[in-house]
């Protein structure tokens, strides 16, 4: 009986891996939207279960996205790894029924995760595009992730 609460928590990672894999061939007027993308379903998830993004996923997440975008194999793991310890220490000073504050929150997130993204693969304007998409998009992904948060909870 314990298989259906451990799948559904596993969901968490899905939703990155699902995210990933379709953002990896998106592009809004030639720019890319990832990496900014898949940033948000993780500062979602540290911000309201971390319990639900082991260390172990994020870093299989992250070879999988150095795989797909053709980057040195574990940077993109070290820096997935790395948001969660900024995601523990940010996360008490985030409420989740303040929306606009945790976006303010993913905007500092993914600026300082793009910065040193850009200082290990030396990007340029597409990763400024790909952070403004992200910011804009932000709330309609969330809106997914928060019906799946709540979806989990009531089955766990």
């Amino acid at each position: 009986m314990k298989l259906v609460p451990n799948f559904l928590k596993v969901l968490p990672l899905l939703s990155l891996f699902s995210i990933m894999m379709i953002g990896s061939s998106w592009h809004i007027a030639g720019f890319p939207l990832m990496p900014t993308l898949l940033l948000i379903p993780v500062y979602y998830w540290l911000v309201y279960h971390p319990s639900w993004l082991p260390q172990e996923g994020l870093f299989v997440i992250g070879l999988v996205y150095d795989v797909l975008m053709g980057h040195a194999l574990g940077v993109s793991s070290i820096l997935l790894m790395g948001s969660t310890i900024v995601g523990r220490y940010s996360r008490s000073s985030l409420r989740p029924d303040k929306f606009l504050l945790i976006w303010l929150g993913f905007v500092f997130f993914s600026g300082g995760y793009l910065l040193l993204y850009a200082l290990c693969f030396s990007g340029g304007i597409e990763l400024f595009v790909s952070w403004i998409f992200g910011v804009i998009l932000y709330p309609l992904v969330v809106l997914f992730l928060s019906h799946l948060h709540l979806w989990i909870q009531s089955h766990v």
